[in-house]
């Protein structure tokens, strides 16, 4: 009832020092910014995760122009 997408992928990112995910979301796109609570059952995880565009690393490519 309360299921609004899933996640694909995660994984640790060392320039961020922070977890980040992959998920399908409900209307993702118009939720940028949002919070919202991933729960895993089976691994007894329930955690907040904030939505962001999943280009949020130099969106404009300056450092990969650089």
């Amino acid at each position: 009832m309360n299921d609004q997408g899933y996640v694909t992928s995660v994984g640790y990112s060392v320039t961020l020092d922070s977890w980040l995910a992959l998920a399908f979301l409900k209307d993702g796109r118009a939720r940028h910014g949002q919070t919202v609570r991933l729960v895993d059952h089976l691994r007894g995880v329930d955690v907040l995760c904030m939505v962001c565009d999943p280009v949020f690393h130099d969106p404009e490519g300056r450092k990969l122009r650089a």
